[in-house]
């Protein structure tokens, strides 16, 4: 079972409260919300094997790998995607006296999938890095956090009914 991160501040920071802060964590905070749209969370996600995986000292941001290659492309609409363009280039950036980069990933729809490549895609005339977001690894892991809570609680509340309906009906037959 996946346990959520308590160490960062703030623990739990909801995708509203990130758009609002604009730069202050997100580089373009209407294209990030747009890609955020795009995803559909069950209850699966509360048991993905991915979460138990431990970090080697190598990997140390290993749980951002296991979101954006394991997770995105398992519980992402593709078809959302595809109105996006196909693709979103997605920048993890460092937060506090580190400040170093966590990664650059880049989700595509292939084959109507949704795929997660390592990297950024570059500019044809350019060769630049295209990167449609950027946004603090801090504030990412938050908003992770704040989405599984939501997802476990709406979870937890079904269970809950479904109990709830089979007592009631065991006990009017």
């Amino acid at each position: 079972m996946l346990s959520i991160d308590q160490r960062g501040a703030p623990a739990r920071l909801p995708l509203a409260e990130i758009v609002t802060g604009g730069s202050r964590y997100v580089s373009a905070p209407a294209a990030f919300a747009g890609f955020m749209a795009g995803l559909r969370l069950r209850a699966e996600l509360l048991t993905e094997p991915g979460w138990n995986q431990p970090a080697s000292a190598a990997g140390r941001f290993a749980w951002f790998r296991t979101l954006m290659h394991g997770v995105v492309p398992r519980f992402y609409d593709v078809a959302h995607l595809e109105r996006l363009g196909g693709r979103f280039a997605l920048r993890l950036d460092g937060a506090g006296a580190s400040a170093s980069g966590i990664g650059d990933f880049t989700v595509i729809a292939m084959n109507r999938r949704v795929l997660t490549l390592s990297g950024l895609p570059l500019d044809a005339e350019t060769g630049a890095p295209v990167i449609d977001a950027a946004i603090r690894g801090d504030a990412y892991r938050a908003l992770w956090n704040d989405l599984i809570a939501e997802l476990a609680d709406t979870t937890l509340a079904r269970i809950e009914a479904a109990r709830a309906a089979r007592r009631a009906a065991s006990s009017a037959a």
